[in-house]
Formats: C-alpha cells, sequence, structure tokens
C-alpha cells in the first residue's frame, strides 16, 4: 500500500515543486510593494496559467488536436523569456534600488513566469488524476484509494512547504528575497533550456555533437537533479533567517507594541522551522521514498511450454493454487510468445497473453495476491482476467479436457508479433 501511495505521491510533489516553489518566494517578494501592483501582476499569471491548463488539457482530452512537444515547446520559450526578463530586472533593482511598483517590467515579466510555470506544470496536475481514472479498471477499490491518497499527499506537501516560504520569506528584507529568488530562477531557466534543447534534437531542429551527448545525456535522464538544486537553494532562506538577529526596538515604542514585534517574529521564525522541515521531507520523499516506490518486485520466470500435436497441454495440478502462473511459447518464427494462467473460482480460469492492448508485452507479477501490470502498476480484477477491455491481458482461447488446460498453438502463433 506505502508503495502504492509513494509511487503517485511523488511524481505530483516533484511535478508541482517547481512551480510553487519559485511562486512562492515571487509573493513574497510581491508583499514588499506596498501600492499591491506588483502582486496583482502576480495573481493575473497565476489564474491566467491554471484556467489555460485546464483549457489545454479539456482540448487534448476531448479533440486530441494538441501536440504536447509543440505546446510544451511554446510554453517553455515564453516562460523563458518572462524569467529572464525577470532576473534582469532584480539585477537592476540591486543595482538602482528602483521600486517594484515604479517599473512596468518587472510586474509583465512575473506574470508570464507565474502563468508559464502553472502552464506547463499544471498541466499535469490536471491530467494526472484524470489518466489515472481512465486507465483503472476497479475506481472502488483499496489500490485505487491509494493512488488518490498519494496524489493528494502529494499535493498537499508542496502547498504546504509553498505557503511556509510565502510567511518566512516576508521577513527577509527585500534584497534578500531577490538573491533568493535569482538563484531559484536561475535553477528553473537551466531545467527548461535543457527541455527546449531536448525537443529540438527530437525535432533534428538542433543536432547535438558528440562533446555535447556526455553532458546532456545524464542531465536529462536525472531531471530530478534540479528539483535537489531548487531545495538546497529554498533551504538558505531558513538558514538565513536562523542567522538573523533579534529585531532592535525602534525609537519611540512602548514595551507592549515591542513584544508585538517580537511575537511576530518569533511566528515567523516557527514557519521557518515548518519550511525546513517541508523541504528536508520533500527530499527524503524523493531520494529514499523513490528507492521504495521503484522497488521491483521479484519476477517469477516463464515456464517453457512446447506444442504436442497443434496443442500445448498444461496440467491442472501446476495451475490450481490460485496464483498467477507464467508460461512461454517459442514460435514457429522463433518469438517468444508468454501467456498468464490463474485460477479464478471453481473451475474457471484466468487465461490470457503477458500482455494488454495498452501497455503492451511489458506483462504482469503478483503481489499480495493481486495481478498486477508490470508498467503502470494497475491492479486487476482476477474475475475479469480472460476478458477484453482496459489494461486486462489479452484473452487466450482454452479448454480444459481430461485434467490438463489445452491452448491451441495457433492461437499463439496469431499473437507472435506483439512480443517482437
Amino acid at each position: 500500500m506505502l508503495q502504492s501511495i509513494l509511487q503517485n505521491m511523488i511524481p505530483t510533489m516533484q511535478n508541482l515543486a517547481i512551480a510553487f516553489i519559485p511562486l512562492a518566494i515571487l509573493l513574497a517578494l510581491a508583499s514588499k510593494d506596498q501600492s499591491g501592483v506588483f502582486k496583482k501582476w502576480i495573481w493575473r499569471g497565476i489564474k491566467w496559467g491554471i484556467l489555460g491548463a485546464a483549457f489545454i488539457a479539456t482540448v487534448k482530452l476531448g479533440t486530441k488536436a494538441v501536440k504536447r512537444e509543440v505546446y510544451e515547446g511554446l510554453v517553455l520559450v515564453l516562460g523563458l523569456i518572462g524569467e529572464m526578463s525577470l532576473l534582469g530586472f532584480l539585477w537592476w533593482n540591486v543595482r538602482q534600488g528602483v521600486s517594484l511598483d515604479k517599473y512596468k517590467l518587472a510586474g509583465g515579466a512575473s506574470c508570464i513566469v507565474a502563468a508559464t510555470l502553472l502552464l506547463y506544470h499544471g498541466l499535469d496536475f490536471i491530467l494526472f488524476p484524470i489518466e489515472m481514472i481512465t486507465f483503472t479498471n476497479e475506481i472502488i477499490s483499496l489500490e485505487f484509494l491509494m493512488k488518490i491518497i498519494g496524489f493528494l499527499l502529494g499535493g498537499l506537501l508542496t502547498w504546504l512547504t509553498g505557503l511556509a516560504i510565502i510567511r518566512a520569506a516576508s521577513i527577509l528584507s527585500t534584497q534578500r528575497i531577490i538573491a533568493i529568488l535569482a538563484a531559484q530562477l536561475l535553477v528553473v531557466i537551466a531545467k527548461q533550456a535543457l527541455i527546449i534543447v531536448q525537443i529540438m534534437a527530437v525535432r533534428k531542429i538542433f543536432l547535438t555533437t558528440k562533446q555535447m551527448t556526455p553532458i546532456i545525456g545524464p542531465l536529462i535522464n536525472h531531471q530530478v537533479w534540479f528539483l535537489y538544486a531548487l531545495l538546497a537553494v529554498t533551504l538558505l532562506l531558513p538558514v538565513v533567517l536562523m542567522l538573523q538577529s533579534k529585531p532592535e526596538k525602534p525609537i519611540g515604542l512602548n514595551p507592549a507594541q515591542y513584544r508585538k514585534i517580537l511575537m511576530q517574529t518569533r511566528k515567523k521564525m516557527r514557519w521557518s522551522g515548518a519550511l525546513a522541515l517541508g523541504v528536508c521531507a520533500m527530499f527524503l520523499v524523493s531520494t529514499v521514498g523513490m528507492v521504495y516506490a521503484d522497488e521491483k518486485v521479484e519476477i517469477v520466470p516463464a515456464v517453457a511450454v512446447v506444442a504436442e500435436g497443434e496443442q500445448v497441454r498444461i496440467p491442472l495440478e501446476k495451475v490450481d493454487d490460485g496464483h498467477l502462473h507464467r508460461f512461454s511459447y517459442r514460435s514457429s518464427t522463433g518469438e517468444t510468445v508468454r501467456f498468464i494462467v490463474i485460477k479464478k473460482s471453481g473451475s474457471a480460469y484466468g487465461v490470457g497473453l503477458d500482455a494488454c492492448e495498452i501497455c503492451g508485452p511489458t506483462g504482469y507479477f503478483e503481489r499480495d495476491n493481486q495481478v498486477v501490470c508490470m508498467l503502470c502498476d494497475v491492479v486487476m480484477n482476477t474475475a475479469t482476467i480472460g476478458f477484453k477491455g482496459g489494461c486486462n491481458p489479452i484473452p487466450l482461447e482454452y479448454k480444459v479436457d481430461q485434467g490438463k488446460m489445452i491452448v491451441p498453438a495457433q492461437a499463439l502463433e496469431q499473437e507472435k508479433n506483439r512480443f517482437k
């Protein structure tokens, strides 16, 4: 159960964190603008990003007209423009001390950054539960409940960490918030630039050289490193807060007013502790949790069978224990055709290929007395094995005669192309 929760919690959390963490720091910076104009621009971008992602998800599901690579490429290019413009403003602010509400580029760039982050990462967040429902055989099941819990926990942990960032960062000076935000934007820009290069390489718009491959390859295969870098930068926030000295008593304040300031400071320091806890939890879930979530169940090797007079015969005593059994048949042209057998109840057996129409020949394994798809981790309803639909094994013709299960060799020969 824990493995199923983590398998859905981790991708949800990692996807949202790349968007939520920079947005939280950006909102903390906006709190320094007394006019509220800067904050309005950011919330405008957040609204457009959410609505845009929801619209694209609807179009994608309804018409399949949206090419994912094209959409992502355009959003990322626009995002890079906004992020680099915002970085330019932040540098100008540090050099010249320009006010947030007096530099229109800051508001426009922040709006673009907020919108594109949610257009890119928000789309997956919206599609994830929809696809989970689409590819699940039984919605009313413990397995589906565990997946939903994982999805919600991933979203909740990210949201709480983002809230802690906003509350904790508001106590910092504008210049320190800008420094942390700039470092985060550099990480985001590096990740987005890598994805754009990857899309261009796939489309043959950009050809990588032999010298670039050893550098780009590992980064593409380990994009989670960018999340670790983002978490490391964010962890600087509570460190800076803990090193910050106690606020001095302003001239003219009475002791009661000063105690109120100290109380507010302690409250924000508690948020700082919550932030450190959230960042560490996200890192541990993404590392230790990932190892456990990806732990592979030992797969029982398929038993080789041969045809006897155009029929494959399997003694029933070998498959009547209620557990999953895997078999392999070598076709006339050399392909290994795998199929599974499991006793369902009474004299009923579930017989099908070790493959399905959705996930292909990745196969199935048994976990906690349940048949599970190796690729998508969907749990099969044992009663439906042998019937078409969903992630069920492709049904295979068979009959029972004189204590043996008989599978026509011709039926296996017809399916050999699925295992090429």
